[in-house]
């Protein structure tokens, strides 16, 4: 049982199981085996029941419908918990506290909680609770499985708590607000979680590998990674993203199509971001100015990252390793090499590269400038590295003699 000694330890990832077959689900993890193929998109699964569950919620066919008031459900057990509804019949009691429930699992899971006992086990995790629906929703985390949905917009959520809190946009109450800031938010949870970028704590914690995030979402973001899902497919060359906006800056980039022209000097975009930073160089208004040191800026975007440099705050963290930066812009270079977008292109060659400078170094190839000198015997190279090389053969040549 769990909640006992973990006897049964992972080789691969030194993590402890209460019990042998859990370890077993667990290890399949690492072999990365998911013979469990959904014939509608293609997703794997580790378990048969993973993949029955994530295949009804696909088709969205409600064959179990209640005699009483005609609602319909997915899953039989969700029927039987609602008609219980109806019934009324509350023939479990617990001993303990002569609390009455109407099915035996309700109190079965009620007498846990008095013996505080936490008999569901996480096989992807180890992480333990004391009833099955806390398991089944935590569950929900690792395999991507989104059941909450937004009445409003059509928005999926994994849990509950978070639909609830997505519908207070809806109706635009926010009537919790950061002391630090200003900004307001629709729940004190939220407000919370902001205040946490402020003051520098990670309280979100990773139970896969212990990297620890300021925000629930950025944690939600990197769990995805563990999980393996990738759900935002291009139609162009089948690769898969994480995030909606990865595969929306992934289809322009296929395309080249550059739909945003500027009306100044005909320079042409994909995104409509960019070309809304080129024309402010155009425009030359800088109406954003900064209280600390006077300096002015075209975007209040760039006037809030400046200020971040003066303060020293890294509010802009990597979800996927949890670097910081002080600027988004600097985020999101990094961020490049990690989803493989290549976005500086070579006007000379065609030739593509994630980083601004690296475009910079090879254009001056093409330049033939040699820009970088050796101190010793003032041989010039096109670039950096050469030079650093043939440092090393001074240094040989000293080293023998």
């Amino acid at each position: 049982m769990c909640g006992g000694v973990k006897s049964h330890g992972c080789d691969v990832c030194a993590k402890e199981f209460v019990q042998k077959g859990n370890l077993k689900r667990h290890m399949a993890i690492h072999a990365g085996v998911k013979k469990h193929k959904c014939d509608v998109c293609g997703k794997k699964f580790l378990r048969k029941g993973a993949l029955n569950y994530h295949i009804a919620i696909h088709r969205g066919i409600k064959s179990h419908e209640c005699e009483v008031c005609g609602k319909a459900f997915v899953r039989k057990g969700d029927l039987e918990t609602h008609i219980a509804i109806h019934v009324g019949v509350k023939s479990h009691e617990c001993d303990v506290c002569d609390k009455k429930f109407l099915r035996k699992g309700g109190l079965k899971n009620h007498i846990a909680i008095h013996g505080g006992i936490k008999s569901r086990e996480c096989y992807v995790c180890g992480k333990e609770f004391v009833r099955k629906g806390d398991l089944e929703t935590h569950f929900a985390i690792h395999v991507g499985v989104k059941s909450h949905k937004c009445d409003v917009c059509g928005k999926y959520f994994r849990k509950s708590g978070n639909l609830e809190r997505h519908l207070t946009d809806h109706a635009g109450v926010k009537s919790h607000e950061c002391d630090v800031c200003g900004k307001k938010f629709g729940t004190n949870g939220q407000v919370m979680e902001h205040m946490a970028i402020h003051a520098g704590v990670k309280s979100y914690k990773c139970d896969v590998c212990g990297k620890y995030f300021r925000r629930r979402g950025d944690l939600n973001r990197h769990l995805a990674i563990h999980a393996g899902v990738k759900s935002h497919k291009c139609d162009v060359c089948g690769k898969k993203f994480l995030r909606k906006g990865d595969l929306k800056n992934h289809i322009a980039l296929h395309g080249g199509i550059k739909s945003h022209e500027c009306e100044v000097c005909g320079k042409e975009f994909v995104r409509k971001d960019d070309l809304e930073t080129h024309f402010a160089i155009h425009v030359g208004v800088k109406s954003h100015k900064c209280d600390v040191c006077g300096k002015k800026f075209l975007r209040k975007g760039d006037l809030k990252n400046h200020i971040a440099i003066h303060g020293g705050i890294k509010s802009h963290e990597c979800y996927v390793c949890g670097k910081e930066f002080v600027r988004k812009g600097d985020l999101e270079t990094h961020f490049a090499i990690h989803v493989g977008v290549k976005s500086h292109k070579c006007d000379v060659c065609g030739k593509k590269f994630q980083r601004k400078g690296d475009l910079k170094n090879h254009i001056a190839i093409h330049a033939g400038a040699k820009s970088y000198k050796c101190d010793v015997c003032a041989k010039e190279f096109v670039q950096k590295p050469n030079l650093v090389r043939h440092i090393t053969i001074h240094v040989s040549k000293k080293s023998h003699k």
